[in-house]
């Protein structure tokens, strides 16, 4: 029978108010939004071109440093899992009952979340260039 790591009832409780502060978060951001674009239609064209480069240039940095940390999250689960040979590692906490893998099936998902975390740096790094390409493509059409 396989060995099965029980959930942890404080990170799975902590899990549910992050996911609902998210979107509260959310929630509170596109209400935000909303002002700001009706704010923004009433400006002249310069300022409101140069407040939606800043916003768009604002909303692609956060976007590439999310990938970035997801990216470096999943790497750094991926090596403790290869070193460890046991997914989940032994001092993880689960939200959920997860079977325990261990020897080359744990090295082979550790190699998995390595890899899956370089593919996520390098969509950050591919995020950063269209980024700026788009940036300056909109800045040598609006002028």
């Amino acid at each position: 029978m396989a060995e099965i790591k029980r959930a942890d009832d404080r990170s799975r409780k902590l899990a549910i108010v992050a996911v609902i502060l998210v979107l509260i978060g959310g929630v509170v951001l596109w209400m935000v939004f909303e002002e700001w674009m009706a704010e923004v239609r009433s400006l002249p064209v310069e300022e409101a071109k140069q407040s939606l480069s800043r916003v768009f240039l604002l909303c692609m940095g956060i976007m590439i440093v999310c990938v970035c940390i997801v990216g470096w999250h999943s790497w750094w689960v991926g090596e403790r899992v290869r070193q460890t040979l046991r997914f989940p590692p032994p001092d993880a906490k689960v939200v959920r009952d997860t079977v325990v893998l261990s020897g080359q099936a744990a090295a082979a998902r550790g190699r998995l979340l390595k890899v899956f975390g370089v593919i996520l740096m390098f969509c950050a790094m591919a995020l950063g260039v269209m980024c700026w390409w788009v940036f300056t493509m909109f800045r040598g059409v609006l002028g």
